[in-house]
């Protein structure tokens, strides 16, 4: 992409533009769209050399361009070097013993050790798969991330490269800000395991670890619920258990369980399960109208928290006014589940 160009060269993304224009043996793209094209990484660094507009190029910023040009995609090169960095982190002779051997001596034993310190953090049943082909275990990328680990952090250097990845996903994951997830976690208070139903990339559950919580999530999107884990993972010493899957369709954990219950779900969803789950029993304060998903995920919310527990949801302005939720919406304040 031009912004990845631009940061390579330590321009703005303008100059990028005017380059292609001007110069016709610019590099052409190798995908992408007209409006997004992406380029070979290698042919754009030659180019920039031979133009002499090639600054010294940032660990961070070189590691970022090889995740965006992995063969496999993005969200597998971040599998893996969240398996490396989380290895590297906890078992830091053993990532050393692999490593010691030439490019491809690595490959051959990264699975297994990943394996062990997957199920160690994560538990059995953890929603990251495991690469057993050598091929696809990419080791120069991999010591580049560790490189990148040691100099900035194993957590520090994984939110970089998250950051990046969910930036250039804007449209695809919806982030909660980090203030209000601190916000939303404050309020929530000490808790022991905190559970988030629509957990996407962590950031609720990010903020609520900082007290040294338990935490739980589940997430749709099997490839986020990767990512997550291991970002979670990296963050906290504390138990992490990642499910996949629809919570409101396939929900994944046992009632009242949870000491907290933090939640920013999807706003507006039509197609939430509304004619499947009629006969729920998780609807206790009434059937959630079809237009009204977020009174579905407050219940859901609701029937996962202990008897005594805190639920924060972040919720629509609308869903206070809306005349089909008024009859669920009053019995929440009649029976004291909810603040005024």
């Amino acid at each position: 992409m031009t912004g990845g160009i631009a940061r390579l060269a330590g321009v703005g993304r303008a100059a990028v533009s005017n380059w292609r224009r001007r110069h016709q043996d610019f590099p052409r793209p190798v995908g992408g769209t007209d409006a997004s094209p992406t380029f070979d990484l290698g042919e754009v660094e030659q180019w920039l050399r031979a133009q002499g507009k090639l600054t010294l190029v940032p660990l961070r910023e070189r590691i970022w361009q090889q995740v965006e040009q992995a063969p496999g995609g993005a969200a597998a090169a971040l599998r893996q070097i969240g398996c490396a960095l989380l290895l590297v982190r906890e078992r830091p002779d053993l990532w050393r013993e692999l490593d010691s051997g030439a490019d491809r001596a690595p490959a051959a034993g990264l699975p297994g050790a990943f394996a062990a310190v997957l199920r160690e953090r994560l538990g059995e049943g953890h929603p990251v798969p495991i690469e057993v082909d050598d091929a696809s275990v990419s080791v120069p990328l991999l010591r580049g991330s560790v490189e990148l680990g040691q100099e900035l952090g194993p957590r520090q250097a994984y939110e970089f490269l998250m950051g990046r990845h969910l930036d250039s996903g804007a449209r695809q994951y919806t982030v909660t800000p980090a203030e209000l997830a601190e916000l939303m976690a404050a309020l929530a208070g000490p808790a022991a395991e905190v559970f988030d139903p629509a957990c996407g990339s962590g950031g609720l559950l990010r903020a609520a670890a900082v007290g040294g919580s338990a935490v739980r999530g589940q997430e749709a999107d099997p490839d986020l619920a990767a990512l997550t884990a291991l970002r979670l993972a990296l963050h906290t010493d504390a138990p992490v258990r990642i499910h996949v899957g629809d919570s409101l369709r396939a929900d994944a954990l046992p009632p009242r369980t949870a000491d907290a219950v933090l939640c920013h779900p999807p706003f507006n969803e039509r197609n939430w399960g509304h004619d499947e789950l009629a006969y729920d029993a998780r609807w206790e304060y009434g059937f959630p109208p079809r237009t009204e998903s977020e009174l579905a995920w407050v219940q859901h919310a609701l029937a996962h928290v202990r008897e005594e527990g805190t639920v924060v949801l972040l919720m629509p302005p609308a869903a206070a006014s809306r005349r089909s939720g008024r009859r669920i919406r009053a019995d929440l304040l009649r029976r004291g589940r909810c603040a005024r």
